[in-house]
């Protein structure tokens, strides 16, 4: 949703440079109403995933797998009038609870998901808790979070997080290389 929003307000001044104004029009109509649905997601200290078929929450603190994702967190920060303060705490928040520094890793959500849980959350749940799509480093997310923290005036931090996701970083001794060369890294 957040996603769809920045495109959506991205590409509108595109259409307003194609002499489309009523189409333009109607992609920031729609961008507003995903906007104001994606910030309803608030859970307290940063925004859900998503939502189950039966309208479970995930991404929430009161899910005992994945409480928080990374993905939600980051884009938060991306699409125009998105509440700053909110995704400020947001992108904080997941970074706190992600971002193994002594390991330069940032997990796409913690806890990993583990076959005691009620919820399905798909395919996800097939890979071991802690490994890619299942809780592990995700690497596009974490680059998101990095375009979060710069887009937030976090410069200094952006760095750090961009800093630990270089590869060079994880082989920089013989024992990091043989720890970094296969996942979950």
């Amino acid at each position: 949703t957040w996603f769809l929003t920045m495109v959506l307000q991205d590409f509108a001044p595109l259409c307003q440079r194609s002499g489309e104004e009523e189409l333009a029009q109607e992609l920031l109509a729609q961008g507003e109403k995903y906007l104001a649905a994606a910030q309803a997601a608030w859970d307290g200290n940063w925004y859900r995933r998503g939502y189950y078929d039966d309208g479970t929450p995930l991404g929430s603190r009161e899910s005992d797998q994945c409480q928080i994702d990374s993905i939600a967190q980051s884009f938060s920060v991306l699409p125009q009038r998105a509440d700053r303060e909110r995704a400020d705490r947001a992108v904080s928040a997941a970074l706190t609870r992600l971002f193994d520094r002594e390991r330069g890793v940032v997990r796409l959500f913690a806890p990993s998901f583990d076959m005691e849980g009620s919820q399905d959350p798909g395919y996800i749940k097939s890979y071991p808790p802690g490994v890619r799509e299942n809780g592990g480093q995700y690497t596009h997310a974490a680059c998101w979070a990095v375009a979060a923290l710069h887009q937030l005036g976090q410069d200094g931090r952006a760095w750090e997080l961009a800093s630990a996701l270089l590869p060079i970083r994880h082989a920089a001794t013989r024992q990091l290389a043989l720890r970094y060369r296969v996942e979950p890294y």
